[in-house]
């Protein structure tokens, strides 16, 4: 019954798949004439022939067209059918024309006038296919153009299956009791009655073997002409089912009994080889690379009289030669360096390798051994070289896991890029914004300050803090630099071993642990890295210590580069003896200072101040106390300005001092405090002497005095010279009358 069923509905699909292909094939035959009459319709002589009537032109342009669809299609029933607006109907090419009765027929089965459609209709092969375009110029239908080609010959050119049959029927003038059989296609098929009984509903749509069905075609007005009957012959299935059901059973029993056999006699060995296989492979991921399948090995040095010590196998005869040295040596290193294969070529050829190889588990037992040694060795060199380039030494002794040797690559690339961005940094701060970065991103880091440390003014400041609210150490490192215990040892330092390590970690060390890292620059420590991680965190952070280190080793030559850089450049633009900033400095702030006074409308003061008879001290208690003398006038002159305003010597015992956005200072009474400070004061010498001087001071104010810095400077040096003329010590504010040169 079963079998039945299965026989019925393979029938029934193939039925369908058939119908659906023949339908796809009548479906674009159908598009294809529609292409071709509209083409014809499109050409503009097809037109003009109608229109002026001329039918002898039209068929001398129309058959080479056909002639032509003919040859490209291969295809020889095309024709065309033309109906006239004034009910005149003609085929071309053809050999009649057509009577009054078969065009009405034509007319009643196939389009209407003016429309485009496509369908079946009787025609000069029995049922044809047909398109109809219409033919019009502007807004008047003149004809209307048919292309049809026979049913027959697109059936005829399908490669039928050969359990299929195509049987064409044609009736009546839509009359079922007058249909008739046209066209048979196919070997194997129904009688001819048999396939009008089908279509009319009056036979069964099975008969013995066979298995039908029935397409209709129906006209316009939904009247059926005619059809196609499809039919299978089961028997061939049969047949076919009943030899692969035979060959089945028969080749089903023998495998199933050698598989059986095949099973009882391997899978215990096999269940044990993956048993194996996995603690081996559980074990090579902890770490554990000595775990191994058992072999009874059978030794090359047992059978060859070799004396090649290097050879892994000499050195280790548990190894397998041809796997260690041979041709298929796992490890190109040792490949092909077994002596013995100047004799025979090939371990193929080896007296030992016929010996030892045994079958596939055998032989992945054997394979599995030698790559487990071959990783344990690798991952060991990696471990150690891992651990000297992180100066790890807690993780030296111990193999590193894939993941660790993943991580530990992921981490040097990240170096190797964070060393790439640092090429080309101009200041200080963005080193430290791009450690802040990394920290935070890659390492979870987001509670730490780098403390950053002046050796020639022995202090520390902050460089960059992200614990604005914590106190920490930083206000006892702050004042006393020494205080810090990693700047002091030059170690690091932390709270998890040992909370009195250090007396100022000033952390809730139950929740945090604190850790300190010395910055090591030019020998000695330049900054301190000091962050606060939650206990909790702390294992995590702890085992990337290495990397956080290492991230600081590669910033150190870069600060210590940019730190002396940035000494160089501060002492090219200071005084050594006095600290004051020289000319040099003044040139580069005035041309940036200016523009932007300027533009923001500030007003600025400037006083030229001159040490009157200086020479005299020179002189009297040498060069020495003059420079002592010079220190002290340089400390009174910043005393008594602000932090914003600016102290140049300008040369010798000359200083000028520029007063920035000055607003509504009086620059006199400012300049007559400094002159009368500077009278005040006891200058010390080295001897221990104490005498007075006295100042000049010449004062320029600009914009008011001077439209132009430069020209504000030159007119306060030439007010300090009217201070000089009228006796010294005291101050003169430039006028105009005191310059009667020409323009500055």
């Amino acid at each position: 019954f079963t079998q039945q069923n299965n026989i019925r509905q393979l029938a029934a699909d193939r039925l369908d798949i058939l119908a659906a292909w023949l339908e796809s094939e009548i479906e674009q035959q159908q598009k294809a004439l529609t292409a071709q009459a509209m083409a014809l319709a499109a050409i503009p002589e097809v037109r003009e022939s109608l229109v002026n009537g001329d039918i002898q032109r039209l068929r001398r342009m129309v058959l080479p067209y056909v002639n032509l669809l003919r040859s490209a299609t291969g295809i020889n029933s095309h024709y065309f059918h033309f109906r006239l607006a004034n009910g005149e109907q003609f085929f071309l090419p053809g050999a009649s024309e057509p009577t009054k009765e078969n065009s009405k027929d034509f007319e009643q089965n196939g389009a209407q006038p003016g429309t485009r459609s496509q369908g079946i209709v009787p025609g000069r092969f029995g049922l044809d296919i047909m398109a109809a375009a219409p033919v019009s110029n502007g807004q008047s239908h003149l004809a209307d153009v048919t292309a049809l080609s026979s049913l027959a010959e697109t059936l005829r050119n399908l490669r039928l299956p050969r359990e299929n049959s195509v049987i064409v029927l044609l009736g009546d003038s839509g009359s079922e009791a007058g249909w008739r059989a046209i066209q048979q296609y196919g070997d194997r098929r129904l009688s001819a009655e048999q396939a009008m009984q089908i279509a009319r509903g009056a036979g069964s749509s099975r008969s013995g073997n066979f298995f039908a069905s029935f397409i209709p075609f129906k006209d316009v007005q939904g009247r059926l002409l005619g059809g196609l009957v499809l039919s299978y012959d089961a028997s061939l299935q049969r047949q076919i089912m009943w030899s692969k059901i035979s060959q089945f059973i028969l080749f089903y029993s023998a495998g199933a009994i050698m598989l059986w056999v095949f099973l009882y006699l391997n899978v215990a060995r096999i269940e044990r080889f993956l048993a194996r296989l996995k603690k081996i492979l559980v074990s090579s991921h902890a770490n554990y690379f000595s775990e191994r399948f058992e072999s009874d090995h059978v030794h090359c040095l047992d059978i060859m009289d070799c004396h090649n010590e290097e050879c892994p196998v000499h050195q280790d005869p548990s190894l397998i030669c041809y796997l260690e040295t041979g041709t298929e040596a796992v490890s190109p290193r040792w490949r092909n360096t077994c002596i013995y294969l100047n004799k025979y070529d090939r371990c193929e050829n080896c007296p030992v390798y016929s010996t030892r190889r045994g079958d596939e588990v055998t032989e992945m037992r054997n394979v599995v051994n030698t790559m487990m040694r071959l990783w344990g060795n690798f991952l060991n060199r990696v471990g150690h070289l891992l651990a000297h380039v992180l100066r790890n030494q807690e993780r030296a002794g111990q193999v590193p896991s894939l993941d660790d040797i993943s991580d530990r690559l992921e981490q040097m690339a990240g170096l190797t890029f964070f060393s790439h961005d640092l090429q080309g940094v101009v200041e200080k701060e963005e080193v430290y914004k791009q450690l802040s970065h990394i920290f935070e991103k890659r390492f979870g880091l987001t509670r730490f300050v780098f403390y950053e440390m002046e050796h020639d003014q022995q202090r520390i400041h902050i460089a960059l803090d992200t614990l604005p609210d914590e106190p920490l150490c930083k206000q006892t490192v702050l004042a006393s630099p020494d205080a810090c215990r990693a700047k002091r040892v030059a170690e690091e330092v932390t709270s998890f071993y040992n909370p009195e390590l250090c007396l100022y970690f000033n952390a809730d060390l139950d929740k945090d642990v604190r850790f300190c890292l010395p910055i090591v620059m030019g020998g000695q420590v330049g900054a301190v890295f000091s962050f606060l991680v939650f206990r909790r965190d702390w294992e995590r952070v702890r085992m990337q210590i290495p990397v956080i280190r290492k991230y600081l080793e590669e910033s150190a030559p870069v600060l210590n580069s940019l730190r002396l850089l940035s000494l160089t450049r501060e002492q090219s633009l200071r005084d050594p003896l006095t600290l004051c900033h020289n000319r040099r400095f003044l040139d580069e702030y005035i041309a940036k200072y200016e523009p932007l006074a300027e533009r923001e409308g500030k007003r600025s003061g400037f006083l030229m101040v001159d040490m009157d008879y200086f020479k005299q001290v020179n002189d009297k208690y040498g060069h020495q106390a003059g420079d002592a003398v010079l220190q002290q006038l340089a400390q009174i002159l910043l005393s008594s300005i602000r932090r914003s305003d600016l102290l140049i010597r300008y040369g010798g015992e000359e200083f000028l001092i520029l007063l920035q956005n000055i607003q509504d200072m009086p620059l006199e009474e400012i300049a007559e405090k400094i002159r009368a400070a500077v009278e005040q004061h006891a200058f010390v010498l080295s001897d221990g002497v104490s005498i007075n001087k006295t100042v000049s001071i010449g004062v320029c104010e600009h914009p008011v005095d001077a439209k132009a810095f430069y020209k504000a400077i030159k007119f306060a040096d030439v007010a300090l010279y009217e201070a000089k003329r009228r006796g010294r010590n005291q101050v003169v504010r430039f006028t105009p009358d005191l310059w009667t040169g020409e323009d500055y």
